[in-house]
């Protein structure tokens, strides 16, 4: 009888272990994945097409929430375009850049244009657009 009650309590432990050792690797994981990560996997989640990402845009806008969407790309220097780029428009117009990796996605471009032109009133008309071309002429003049 007692070989049996300490199985049962060894199969309850390592049970309990096991609970305990998934759940400590998922809490861990949500902490040490960036801020970026979770707002790009939320965009992939509500963002299906151009006018939801239309849609997102005025809401972020709504709460104060002034982001934008875009490649690092393949320059890995952090002191050229575009990275130059990003900085200016965090530091000059408190435009929270998320990095959304090499890959493209359609509806970034559509989010950013809707955020680029809410912030038209604030900033100027096309002023982000124009930054960006000003600085990649700057940068490759050919």
């Amino acid at each position: 009888m007692k070989r049996t009650q300490f199985a049962q309590l060894a199969a309850v432990l390592t049970l309990f272990l096991v609970l305990g050792t998934v759940l400590s690797y998922f809490l861990l994981l949500d902490m040490s994945t960036s801020k970026h990560l979770k707002e790009l996997r939320l965009f992939y989640k509500i963002v299906d097409s151009c006018e939801s990402a239309a849609a997102k845009a005025e809401a972020d806008y709504a709460k104060g929430a002034v982001k934008m969407y875009f490649p690092s790309g393949l320059e890995m220097d952090q002191n050229r375009f575009p990275y130059t780029f990003y900085r200016q428009i965090e530091e000059e117009y408190g435009i929270e850049t998320i990095y959304t990796g090499d890959l493209g996605y359609p509806y970034f471009s559509c989010y950013n244009l809707k955020m680029d032109s809410l912030l038209s009133e604030r900033i100027g008309q096309n002023t982000i657009e124009s930054l960006y071309r000003e600085m990649h002429r700057e940068q490759y003049p050919n």
